[in-house]
C-alpha cells in the first residue's frame, strides 16, 4: 500500500534527516554528533531511581508522571486536572495526553515524545487519540519484558557517561556513595542546591528547612553565622562526594549588600515568622550567594545561575498541586544590570569561579551574552558560559537564537552543550534534538561560505560541542 495511505506512520515526521537540510549537516550529525556521549551536567533525575535500578509500570509512570511540560500543554487543550495531575487513572491520564498532541504540532513536547517513541521503543506510530491504545499497549508490553527499558538500561541506551543531580544541602547523598562504590558504567554526581538557605520570605518553610540543616550541622543553627558556617560544612560534604557544581535558581541574580546586623535582624525575624521584604530577600540572598561562590572558588567549582522564573504564578493551583507542577512562567524582571554588578562584586573579591549563565526571557538574552564576555580571562576558555536554551526556551527556535547569539557575541566553540534539566530518563532525545539543530546551523553556514567549509574543522567543533567541552570545563 503506498505510503500516502499510511496517515498514521512517522515515514515523514521526524525522519532520520529531520533539522539536517544540507549534505553538510546531515555528514556532522551522522557521521559525528550521533555517536558521541552525553555528559549531562544539570539534571533532576532522582538518583534513588537510578541506585535501585528502577523498572517502570507503564508509560504514565515513565512519561507523564512527574513532567510537567507535558502537564502545561494537557491545560492548554483543555483536560481537566484529574486528568493531569488528579485522580485519574494511568490509562484516563495517557489517553488525554494522546488527545492533545494533535492539537500541538511544532510544541517541542510533540517532537520528544515521538522521538522517545522511536528511539527508547522503536515505535514508529504517531500518537493520537485514535492509535493511543495501540501505543499504550505495545510500549506497556516492551518495560514488561526488555531489561534494557530500566532506569540503568536507559542512561546506557542513550550513551550517558556522567550524569549530575540537583541536591538541597540537606541531603545525605547516601544514595549518590552508594553509586559511586557499586555502579562503574556511569558516574553520578550531586549538585549543591542552596536555594532554601535564603528563602526568608517564607517563614514556615524557612524554619522548618532550618531545623532539617541544625540536624545535619549538629547543632541548633540560632544566628546569621551558624547558618554561613553550617552551609560551608555541607559545601565540603558535597566536596567529597564528587560534587564539583552549585546551582541557584533566582528571579534575578541578586546584588544588594547588607551589614552583618541587617543579615542578622533579617535572620530572626524570619525565624520568629514575619516574612522579609523583597530588598531584605535580596540581601539575605546576595550574602549568601557571595559566601558559595568563594568556597566554590576556592575548591574550582562552577557556579550554575539560572535567572528568569517567575514562579506558582496561579496561586489558586498552586495550592492544589504544589510546586514544579507546570505554573512556572518567564518573568519579566530586568536582569542584565544586576547580573553584572553581581559578577563585578565577585571578580574583585577573587571570587568568580568558572560559571553558567542561563537566561529564561529571551528579552534580555543578547545583553547577558554580551555583559559575561567582559568577565571572561585566561583561567578557562569559555570560563564564563551563556548557558543553553533553558526551560521555556528549550525548543526549535529557541536553541537556533542561543547558537547565533553565542557565535555572535562570545566564541562558540567554547560552548559546553546542552543538558536536560529533567526528572525523565527517557529525556536524553533532548541531546538529539540539540545536536541536529547545531549541525543544521553550521551544515547551512558552512555551505553559505559563512565559516570555513572544512570537513575536519567542523567535526571536531561538533565533538567538542557536543562532548569534549562539557567532558573537560568542569573539574571532575
Amino acid at each position: 500500500m503506498p505510503k500516502s495511505q499510511h496517515p498514521n506512520t512517522m515515514d515523514s515526521y521526524l525522519h532520520k534527516d529531520v533539522f539536517l537540510d544540507t549534505q553538510t549537516a546531515r555528514s556532522l550529525f551522522h557521521n559525528t554528533a550521533a555517536h558521541l556521549p552525553v555528559v549531562d551536567f544539570h539534571t533532576h533525575l532522582p538518583q534513588d531511581q537510578i541506585l535501585s535500578n528502577h523498572r517502570f509500570e507503564n508509560l504514565w509512570e515513565l512519561w507523564l508522571k512527574h513532567d510537567h511540560y507535558k502537564w502545561r500543554l494537557m491545560r492548554a487543550c483543555g483536560i481537566p486536572e484529574d486528568q493531569i495531575t488528579g485522580n485519574a487513572s494511568p490509562w484516563e491520564k495517557f489517553a488525554a495526553f494522546a488527545s492533545c498532541l494533535p492539537l500541538a504540532p511544532g510544541n517541542p513536547v510533540h517532537h520528544w515524545a515521538h522521538l522517545e517513541l522511536q528511539r527508547v521503543f522503536n515505535i514508529h506510530t504517531t500518537l493520537t487519540p485514535q492509535t493511543a491504545e495501540e501505543v499504550w499497549n505495545e510500549a506497556n508490553a516492551k518495560l514488561a519484558d526488555d531489561p534494557s527499558l530500566s532506569a540503568r538500561g536507559l542512561l546506557s541506551k542513550f550513551k550517558v557517561e556522567l550524569v549530575c543531580t540537583t541536591d538541597d544541602p540537606t541531603h545525605d547523598l547516601a544514595a549518590h556513595k552508594t553509586l559511586a562504590q557499586t555502579y562503574s558504567e556511569l558516574r553520578v554526581l550531586p549538585t549543591f542546591r542552596p536555594d532554601n538557605a535564603h528563602n526568608v520570605q517564607q517563614p514556615t518553610e524557612f524554619r522548618k528547612w532550618i531545623h532539617a540543616l541544625s540536624h545535619c550541622y549538629g547543632q541548633n543553627i540560632e544566628n546569621f553565622q551558624t547558618l554561613v558556617t553550617a552551609l560551608h560544612q555541607r559545601h565540603d560534604f558535597f566536596h567529597s562526594h564528587g560534587c564539583r557544581l552549585s546551582d541557584h535558581g533566582l528571579p534575578f541574580s541578586p546584588a544588594a549588600e547588607a551589614s552583618p546586623a541587617e543579615l542578622e535582624s533579617i535572620f530572626q525575624q524570619t525565624l520568629s515568622g514575619a516574612p522579609a521584604s523583597a530588598i531584605e530577600w535580596e540581601k539575605f540572598a546576595t550574602a549568601l550567594l557571595k559566601h558559595v561562590a568563594q568556597w566554590n572558588t576556592q575548591k574550582d567549582w562552577t557556579m550554575q545561575l539560572h535567572l528568569g522564573p517567575q514562579r506558582n504564578v496561579n496561586s489558586l493551583m498552586h495550592i492544589q498541586t504544589g510546586n514544579d507542577s507546570g505554573f512556572d512562567t518567564m518573568g519579566s524582571m530586568p536582569q542584565t544590570a544586576k547580573l553584572i554588578d553581581f559578577l563585578d562584586t565577585l571578580a574583585n573579591a577573587n571570587s568568580l569561579s568558572k560559571t553558567i549563565v542561563y537566561n529564561l526571557n529571551p528579552m534580555e538574552s543578547e545583553a547577558i551574552c554580551c555583559a559575561l564576555q567582559n568577565f571572561q580571562n585566561h583561567s578557562a576558555k569559555g570560563r564564563i558560559q551563556y548557558g543553553p536554551a533553558w526551560w521555556h526556551c528549550d525548543h526549535v527556535r529557541g536553541i537556533r537564537e542561543q547558537l547565533d547569539i553565542l557565535a555572535s557575541l562570545g566564541a562558540l566553540g567554547t560552548s559546553i552543550g546542552m543538558l536536560t534539566d529533567s526528572r525523565s530518563f527517557t529525556s536524553y532525545v533532548r541531546h538529539e534534538y540539540y545536536r541536529r539543530l547545531l549541525c543544521q546551523y553550521l551544515g547551512k553556514a558552512a555551505e553559505a561560505g559563512e565559516i570555513p567549509n572544512q570537513a575536519d574543522y567542523l567535526e571536531q567543533l561538533v565533538a567538542n560541542l557536543c562532548y569534549h567541552n562539557p567532558n573537560t570545563y568542569f573539574a571532575w
